[in-house]
């Protein structure tokens, strides 16, 4: 009898529980104890969100039909009773416990048995760790030649499966595809292009239900984990397509196979899978944010959104109107063409918009969306991993819904008035420079400087007033004065600090394309255009 480890009976999942106590559980248990867990609890946010993603799939096979027939009342079963339908859960695992094996030699979880090389090629564990040292890793934190436990190799395939960057793979014999012994790049994995969106409950039951987006067009005979479906060859399943957000979850991007020296797993190989259509997956993926591509649409003919990732310089409340449903949905634009002129910017995750009908049923109306975006920013030609974001924002869920239009304007605005206000900062900086001196750069570097001062200057407070946003018109219009009055005094402080620091040049100043610049005149302008953008209270 073959050596096991199935995930679904052995402690492999790291978790926070209750009493702030880090353990470790399997897939079995951690739905037991789904009131009891505060969090799964990995070393990256990234390995968080797909681990999480595992688990929204077996939770989603299992409720299946009856979350099909009325979603939205078994939902709202689901959230008030006390724990998971774990009788439903304990008979999906049973079901397909035989796939959740990690070193079953005919059927490896999320692996392709036989895999190899012509050569019998193995390869170090630093192409499946993203901290590990080698070429795609992200930084050195442990070392690569050291064999990986069952438990930690279960978390980093996972990971790989999910994030694994581009570039040049082993060639993996019966793979029409390579070439000199070589797999030649074809992406990075699905996951990789999103900006992972978890929203977070207080517990992991709550937080699977409330990332839980039904999808009552799909074809749900067809959108099946990967588990489900027969062990995978070398060769690229010459049909594979998304059928919805299942088939999503477990993109077989990769080839894997992980080396087991009978008390660890001390290598790996990794070879090319099924390309994704990335362009194609807007009806499908529900956790993440999307844009709207002008030039893709224009080369496709037709509507096309991609997947908005999180930028690793902006923080996540500067582009808070991504989570805000639009006039027109971009759903609704690649359904309709008759409606292009209305093409939305961005559109919302979809979890985040169904969300938003369950306010007031069975959420309550005050109820706060705690959001956690990661992505992964990769390098050159997407062949390595430069880093990885994470980044949280909470709000009022009501301002999800049409009936919360009113406190989302006050939202958007305060959101405008503090970019323009840090874009008003900028230009005086660099106003100054100008002044200053005659350099061509000067101004540049001086504007991006003082931006930087003053996006940590405002960001924690602006997060503190998002997250304490009343759902009371009348409140919400009264904290949008205070945060004006308060970002008003904090930005003219900053502006006199600034000044005081200036050089003897910049009050003589210098004429440049017909206008003068000197430190006074930067200043009343700066002035001027401040109390525009961010008004007194009328009557004052």
């Amino acid at each position: 009898m073959h050596q096991q480890f199935n995930l679904i009976d052995e402690e492999w999942i790291p978790v926070l529980r209750k009493d702030l106590t880090v353990d470790s559980v399997s897939l079995r248990s951690l739905f037991q104890l789904g009131d009891e867990i505060i969090d799964i609890s990995c070393e990256l946010p990234t390995m968080h969100f797909a681990v999480f993603r595992i688990c929204l799939a077996i939770l989603r096979r299992s409720v299946d039909e009856p979350m099909h027939e009325d979603p939205e009342e078994y939902w709202s079963d689901l959230w008030l009773n006390r724990g998971l339908p774990n009788k439903e859960i304990d008979e999906y695992l049973n079901s397909v416990h035989n796939r959740f094996d990690l070193l079953d030699p005919e059927r490896p979880f999320l692996q392709t048995p036989h895999l190899r090389t012509a050569k019998g090629e193995w390869k170090d564990l630093n192409i499946l760790i993203t901290d590990s040292p080698g070429e795609g890793s992200l930084y050195q934190q442990r070392d690569s030649k050291l064999p990986l436990s069952y438990a930690e190799a279960a978390l980093w395939l996972i990971h790989a499966h999910a994030y694994d960057y581009s570039g040049i793979k082993s060639g993996a014999v019966g793979d029409s595809r390579v070439k000199g012994g070589k797999g030649y790049p074809m992406g990075i994995g699905w996951t990789g292009w999103l900006g992972g969106t978890i929203i977070r409950g207080h517990t992991l039951k709550e937080t699977l239900l409330l990332n839980y987006a039904t999808q009552p067009d799909v074809d749900r005979s067809k959108d099946l984990p990967i588990w489900e479906e027969p062990p995978l060859s070398a060769a690229a399943r010459p049909t594979a397509v998304a059928h919805g957000q299942l088939s999503l979850i477990t993109w077989p991007q990769r080839r894997i196979l992980l080396r087991n020296n009978g008390e660890a797993i001390d290598a790996v190989l990794i070879a090319n899978g099924d390309p994704v259509d990335y362009l194609n997956q807007l009806q499908y993926e529900t956790m993440t944010p999307w844009r709207y591509s002008r030039p893709q649409s224009q080369k496709a003919k037709r509507p096309v959104f991609m997947p908005k990732a999180l930028s690793a310089e902006e923080a996540l409340w500067r582009g808070f109107q991504s989570f805000l449903p639009q006039v027109a949905t971009g759903r609704e634009v690649i359904e309709n063409f008759n409606i292009k002129d209305q093409i939305p910017s961005v559109e919302p995750p979809e979890t985040v918009t169904q969300l938003g009908a369950r306010i007031g049923r069975p959420l309550p109306d005050d109820f706060s969306l705690n959001v956690t975006v990661a992505s992964v920013v990769y390098g050159n030609q997407s062949a390595s991993v430069s880093t990885i974001v994470e980044d949280k924002l909470t709000f009022p869920a009501l301002i999800t819904t049409v009936e919360g239009a009113g406190v989302r304007d006050i939202a958007e605005t305060a959101v405008m008035r503090t970019l323009d206000t840090i874009s008003t900062f900028g230009q005086f900086a660099a106003n100054i420079a100008r002044s200053e001196t005659d350099s061509m750069d000067a101004p540049a570097i001086a504007r991006d400087s003082a931006r930087l001062v003053a996006f940590s200057l405002v960001d924690s407070r602006f997060r503190t007033w998002l997250s304490e946003l009343s759902i009371d018109h009348h409140h919400a219009e009264e904290q949008l004065q205070r945060w004006t009055d308060e970002l008003r005094a904090l930005i003219l402080e900053e502006g006199r600090t600034l000044a005081a620091h200036a050089s003897p040049n910049a009050w003589r100043g210098r004429k440049k394309d017909d206008t003068i610049y000197n430190l006074g005149q930067s200043e009343a302008w700066f002035r001027s255009k401040i109390f525009k953008q961010l008004p007194t209270k009328e009557g004052e």
